[in-house]
């Protein structure tokens, strides 16, 4: 059994277009209005970040390095994933019509406080790991109707690293 090695690059380093969209929060220039005020300083993406009604939710991920083995995708909906206080790694690949994700086929990015991914439908990805330990994020979606399946990356184990 052969071990696909995958390491995770900084977000602001990587094209996400294939994959969806980026907001770096804290400084970008196109798609998010910026306030400076005395007692504040805000950052409001100016289009609403998901194109359906949204429900919150907040995920524990486990530790990287780790295995990925298995991921999802909803095509019911896109997905944001809002970095909290401390890095995350998301892991991503392309979609090819029913066919399971491919260990050769995925990417992963490193996440830091203030950015924000939004998932396009039919993205294949992971649970969010943190940077060596379990950390938390934001995520925002609607919910389906059934729970998500789960299915196995074909062609790996992958052994994700930062």
């Amino acid at each position: 059994m052969d071990f696909v090695q995958l390491k995770a690059v900084p977000i602001r380093d990587f094209d996400f277009t294939p994959y969806g969209t980026y907001y770096r929060m804290l400084d970008a220039r196109e798609g998010v209005s910026h306030t400076l005020a005395a007692a504040y300083e805000d950052h409001m993406t100016r289009s609403p970040l998901i194109d359906t009604p949204a429900h919150l939710g907040l995920t524990f991920g486990a530790a990287a390095p780790c295995a990925v083995t298995s991921m999802e995708k909803h095509s019911h909906t896109q997905e944001a994933i809002l970095c909290m206080a401390e890095p995350v790694i998301l892991c991503v690949a392309a979609c090819d019509g029913d066919a399971p994700p491919q260990a050769c086929d995925l990417r992963a990015v490193i996440l830091n406080p203030g950015d924000v991914l939004v998932m396009d439908r039919n993205v294949w990805h992971d649970a969010c790991r943190g940077l060596g330990r379990r950390t938390g994020y934001y995520y925002l979606a609607t919910a389906g109707k059934q729970p998500a399946v789960w299915v196995d990356v074909q062609g790996g184990p992958v052994t994700l690293s930062y």
